[in-house]
C-alpha cells in the first residue's frame, strides 16, 4: 500500500507565465476585483491599501512585488482573502489580486522540489505541474510578519 498522500491546493494565477500554489484551507473567499483604498503614511510599494471585507478592513498586498517576482502586465480580475495563520486575533485575513479565476489541484509531496538558487525572501518551494508550469508556494509567515508592521494604517 502507498503512502502518497495528496494536498488539496489552489493553483492561483498571477500571470500568464506564473501562478501561485496555496493550499486551498488558507482561502477565505474570492470575489470580483475591488479597488483598494490608499493607506495612510509611508508604506512600501508591496502594500497596495486595504478593503473593505464584510465590515472589516483588509490589507491588500502586491504577491509579485513582496515576493520579488516580475511585475504582471494583466489587470487584476480577482480579490482573493486569506486567513491570517500566525496571529489570527491581530491579522485575521489579508488579500492579494490575482488575474483569474484559480484552479483545484491534488498535489502529491513528490511533486514538490525545493527552490535554491538566489536569494528570495518569501519562497519557500518551486513545484513543477505536469502540463501545468511552475508554481510558487509563498511562505505565509514571512507575509504575515511584513503584514504586521502596517496594521495600524487601516
Amino acid at each position: 500500500m502507498s503512502n502518497n498522500i495528496a494536498l488539496r491546493c489552489l493553483l492561483v494565477p498571477m500571470s500568464l507565465e506564473q501562478q501561485l500554489l496555496l493550499p486551498s484551507t488558507v482561502v477565505a473567499e474570492i470575489f470580483p476585483y475591488q479597488r483598494p483604498e490608499p493607506v495612510v503614511g509611508s508604506h512600501p510599494s508591496w502594500l497596495l491599501g486595504s478593503i473593505d471585507w464584510r465590515g472589516q478592513p483588509v490589507l491588500v498586498i502586491s504577491m509579485e512585488k513582496v515576493l520579488s517576482l516580475p511585475s504582471s502586465s494583466s489587470k487584476p480580475y480577482r480579490t482573493m482573502i486569506l486567513y491570517g495563520l500566525e496571529s489570527n486575533q491581530t491579522l485575521p485575513f489579508y488579500a492579494f489580486l490575482v488575474t483569474d479565476i484559480p484552479r483545484t489541484l491534488n498535489l502529491a509531496e513528490a511533486g514538490l522540489t525545493h527552490f535554491v538558487p538566489g536569494e528570495r525572501n518569501g519562497i519557500i518551494f518551486q513545484v513543477e505541474i505536469d502540463q501545468q508550469g511552475t508554481a510558487w508556494i509563498p511562505d505565509l509567515t514571512y507575509l504575515e510578519n511584513l503584514l504586521r508592521k502596517y496594521q495600524s494604517h487601516l
